[in-house]
Parts: structure tokens; sequence; C-alpha cells
């Protein structure tokens, strides 16, 4: 009995042993001075493909359905099928096509100054009139060494890699967090989340269909591996002694 406890603690010693380090992220204090917030870093500039939800509204509001697609497709539920369906998407030559007001061209231009545009044309056509636009298909994917791996839906102007992760659940254990790979428009670029410099690089801030991918530290798990071996066999051991220390002591 006294082996089988013996060999236990040797067990739980090597556990604790072949737990990880955390490492700090941003590993470096600001200057005192220095304030960082989204608003400093640029809003994503709009593309071919993407798709806006515009609403044109007023006091009477019988008088705008014309310029509305959602009110004229008899939808009475607002969800995020029917805001894709019935979104209008930038075409090859930068334009969205609203009914009455025409082809405006906003590629290159932030929701915001999209927004403006549109309400610009919307003047020459209505009197009192609100300009609503929204970008509904702003998504991110993160993979790798993260809690919740996935595809994400964006509902802001923009988006840190820090809050990227953060819907992913955050960094696993293994996550090599000195080398995350950022996928954007067929290149692969690097980031080190351990260094505060990556605070002020324009990647910081991602843009829509950005895939990042956290690798994993390799000679990490490598040993995290053979540790979960060496404890698996030391248990199997220690249960065979204690059963043939039972049979040889009755």
């Amino acid at each position: 009995m006294k082996f089988s406890l013996y060999i236990s603690i040797v067990s739980m010693f090597l556990v604790s042993c072949s737990s990880m380090n955390k490492i700090v992220l941003l590993d470096k204090d600001l200057d005192k001075d220095t304030k960082i917030t989204t608003a400093n870093y640029p809003k994503h500039q709009l593309q071919e493909g993407d798709i806006l939800h515009v609403k044109i509204i007023g006091i009477q509001e019988e008088s705008f359905d014309i310029f509305n697609v959602e009110n004229n497709a008899n939808n009475s539920q607002t969800t995020s099928a029917n805001l894709f369906l019935n979104g209008f998407t930038i075409d090859s030559k930068g334009d969205i096509e609203i009914p009455t007001l025409g082809k405006i061209p906003i590629e290159g231009l932030t929701v915001e100054e999209a927004k403006s545009k549109i309400q610009t044309r919307a003047n020459d056509f209505l009197i009192n009139s609100t300009v609503i636009v929204k970008h509904i298909n702003f998504e991110i994917t993160v993979l790798g060494e993260v809690n919740r791996p996935g595809t994400y839906t964006v509902y802001k102007d923009n988006i840190t890699i820090l809050e990227a992760l953060g819907l992913s659940g955050d960094l696993s254990d293994y996550a090599n967090r000195k080398k995350i790979k950022l996928i954007r428009d067929n290149k692969i670029l690097y980031i080190d989340l351990t260094e505060i410099e990556t605070l002020y690089s324009q990647n910081f801030v991602l843009k829509s269909d950005d895939v990042i991918y956290v690798e994993p530290l390799r000679n990490v798990r490598l040993r995290s591996s053979n540790a979960q071996i060496y404890i698996s066999a030391i248990s199997s051991i220690a249960l065979i002694a204690n059963i043939v220390f039972s049979i040889l002591n009755p």
C-alpha cells in the first residue's frame, strides 16, 4: 500500500512539473501619457463584395417604402438572413444600386462616409430623411490554438487582434504568442503579441475577411505529450503493484 502511495505522489509531481508557465502579452509598460483606443486606428474601407444594409426613414414612413428593399419584400422579421438577402452588394465597379436613388460609388469609403454620400443623394428626392447604413458581412476567422475557433461577425467599424482572440475564447496554453499568422489578401503576415510595439502596427487592426492562425508551441506540446505517457505508464505500474501487493498480503 505504501509503494502504491509513493507512486501516486511521484505521478502528481510529474503532472505539476509538466504544467506550463504563462507568457505575458505586451510585456512592457506604455508611456505615461500614451492612450490606446480603437478610435485611433483606421476604420474599414468598403470594397467589392461588401454587403450593406441601407434604410431610409422619415416622418411619413409609407412614402419611403420605395427606397427600402426589405419593406417591399414583405418580411416582417429582421433576421441576419433577411438583412443579407436584402442588402446592397458593392459591385466590381465599386457601386451599390438603391431603388430610385440609382447607382452610388462608395468603394474605398468608410461606412460613415458612405452614409453621408447616400444621404446627399437621398436629399435630392426627399425632405427630412434619415439614412441608416450598416456593414453586415464584416467577418473574421480565428483558427489554431484558441479555445473557440471559428468565423465571427463583427458589429463595429473596426476590431483589433486582441478583441478577435477574446471572441475566440483566448489563446490556449500551447499557443505560440510570438508568431501569430495573419492571412490577408493572400499574404501571410506575422504578429508578436509579446511586444508592445504590436499596438502601433497597422496589422493590429483587422480587416473584413482576415484569417488569424495561432501556431502551437511544438516543443512544449511534445514535452507535455511525453509527460502524459510517463504518467500513464507509472499509473499502470502502480495499479499492477497494488494488485500484486494485495494478493501477496491478503
